[in-house]
């Protein structure tokens, strides 16, 4: 597993909390990855096919030699046990990915390329009395998809006598059949008929061929084709009508095509390993096979000469399940404490050493064994030696800290106080108490002692009362003219008397300096709407008396500091 580190932000950049995010949309944080292995290059491998063809890219141009093109190629990831194609991805955790593109050169096609006509030669002379013919030949084949040769002979008569019925004046050409399948010699080839004056193959050749290749036999073999003359209508006539100064080949030497050949497979051999860790790290075993003859002319390839298999699979037997190994720790020990340095007057009090120290704790190496059945964990108790155990072993050690003990420090006396009565109101009291304190300097820790009282009062005569005697000032509000505010109070110290004293006698009692208000913020009175008019009060007119009619109108919020 990689982990990474996920949070919320707000849009202006800042980190927020996490509930303010969505968390149906918060990203994964731990991803499963693959870590690769050195045996894991046993497993998988790259397969490629060939470059295919050289295909010609950019804007066609004219061609000088060669053109610029790609070719491309496939690549599959396999497993080498089966053969069999997994994803593409197990194989780049090994090894990169071929390259399926390389640039290429695509020759310029090539025309065939022959000579100019020799001269008009006659060659027969019937009852045209003027057969004549001429020859050229080939300079250069034609390559890459260009033109083919145009015929190599051309006859012509040269007058126009009559001929008889049957034996009018034609013209001749040279044509030459494809080559045949490459074959062994044969005693029979030696008599073979191609034609009349053809070059055919004769006994001689064979013999020669023999005896150059008799220690390659069934390697070198030969191909004939065909050498005829066709007259302008169609039919065949005799090859020495088509004649040339240099007669096509007939036959040629060839390679035989041999399919590749190897020995039966050999033995399995014994298994990489004496036990199974499971699918991640099967053992291997392997067989081999030899060639005894190569692939000759188009014959087929030789193919894999080694096998290998799992152990686990088509073995005779299945391997046991190999011991696995992990460290364990026992719980860490009491913290040790050096004695050294423990005679300082820091430590001459306490009789347990305290301070920095060490603890340490038991580090082992165990064996796990793997229950074929039950698919289950089974370690075993008993440690084995440490070298079993794969990556550093766990410390087996660590600082630690021991709190000395201290004793509860306090600070000296404070001054008594003035003689104070238990209870002011107690008019006849004639007894009073004065009071002094001290503060802790230094806590206690690891004591069961606690600190000594804080506080001490001894008892006085003729106590005196006094307190502050507050007087409310005008309320000042906080913000604005109107609001929550406070009171800007006037203290004063009296005696019971009520006799005003100096400020000290009270310098012991709490004394009050502000006091909460609220100065109302002004508002006009609010009123209801008008009611309807009332019925007059004269139901007829009277010049003597009018009548009257009436309406009213309630107030709903009276006025602060406002107006009526």
């Amino acid at each position: 597993m990689r982990s990474r580190a996920v949070w919320c932000t707000h849009t202006e950049g800042w980190t927020s909390h996490h509930a303010n995010c969505d968390q149906q949309e918060k990203p994964e944080s731990q991803q499963r990855c693959f870590k690769v292995c050195d045996w894991h290059l046993e497993l998988f491998e790259w397969e490629v096919s060939g470059w295919g063809p050289c295909v010609p890219g950019g804007e066609a141009g004219p061609c000088v030699m060669a053109q610029h093109g790609l070719q491309r190629r496939s690549a599959r990831c396999l497993q080498k046990l089966d053969r069999s194609v997994v994803a593409a991805e197990i194989c780049e955790h090994l090894a990169p990915q071929p390259p399926l593109e390389q640039a290429c050169l695509v020759p310029c096609p090539r025309d065939c390329v022959v000579t100019d006509f020799s001269p008009l030669v006659p060659v027969w002379r019937g009852c045209s009395n003027s057969l004549r013919h001429r020859t050229r030949a080939v300079i250069a084949p034609p390559l890459y998809g260009g033109a083919p040769c145009p015929n190599l002979t051309e006859s012509q008569t040269c007058a126009a006598a009559t001929c008889p019925l049957g034996e009018e004046e034609h013209t001749y050409s040279l044509k030459v059949g494809p080559w045949s399948d490459c074959r062994l010699p044969r005693r029979e080839d030696a008599s073979l008929d191609l034609g009349e004056d053809s070059g055919e193959l004769s006994a001689s050749w064979l013999e020669n061929h023999k005896a150059q290749h008799r220690p390659h036999v069934g390697q070198v073999g030969y191909q004939t084709r065909a050498v005829s003359c066709v007259r302008s209508d169609g039919r065949h006539a005799v090859l020495s009508l088509c004649v040339q100064d240099v007669v096509p080949l007939t036959s040629k030497t060839c390679v035989i095509a041999r399919d590749c050949e190897t020995s039966e497979w050999s033995a399995w051999s014994s298994c990489s390993q004496t036990c199974s860790w499971g699918d991640l790290t099967p053992g291997f075993r392997s067989r081999h096979r030899s060639v005894r003859s190569v692939a000759m002319g188009n014959g087929k390839l030789c193919p894999e000469l080694e096998e290998k298999e799992a152990c686990s699979t088509g073995g005779r037997e299945l391997l046991k399940p190999c011991p696995r190994f992990s460290w364990r720790t026992s719980e860490w020990k009491v913290c040790q404490v050096s004695l050294f340095d423990q005679q300082s007057p820091r430590h001459h009090k306490h009789v347990e050493p305290c301070g920095g120290g060490i603890q340490t704790r038991e580090v082992y190496c165990v064996q796990i064994t793997v229950e074929a059945e039950m698919h289950r964990m089974k370690e075993v108790s008993r440690p084995v030696d440490g070298k079993f155990c794969l990556g550093p072993a766990p410390s087996a050690s660590q600082l630690c800290d021991l709190p000395c003990p201290l004793e509860c420090t306090v600070s000296a006396w404070l001054a008594w106080g003035p003689c104070l009565p238990e209870d002011c109101r107690d008019r006849q009291g004639r007894r009073g108490f004065r009071m002094r304190q001290r503060h802790v300097l230094v806590d206690p820790v690891g004591t069961l002692a606690g600190c000594p009282h804080l506080v001490e009062s001894i008892p006085c005569e003729d106590p005196t009362c006094y307190e502050w005697i507050v007087s409310e000032g005008i309320c000042v509000a906080d913000h604005g003219k109107c609001g929550p505010g406070k009171h800007i109070l006037k203290t004063v110290c009296k005696n019971k008397k009520g006799e005003e004293v100096p400020y000290h006698l009270c310098s012991e009692l709490p004394r009050p300096d502000v006091m909460v208000c609220e100065i109302p913020c002004a508002t006009d009175c609010v009123l209801s709407e008008w009611s309807q008019w009332s019925p007059c009060s004269h139901s007829c007119s009277s010049k003597i008396a009018e009548g009257s009619q009436s309406r009213s109108r309630s107030i709903l919020a009276l006025p602060a500091e406002g107006k009526w």
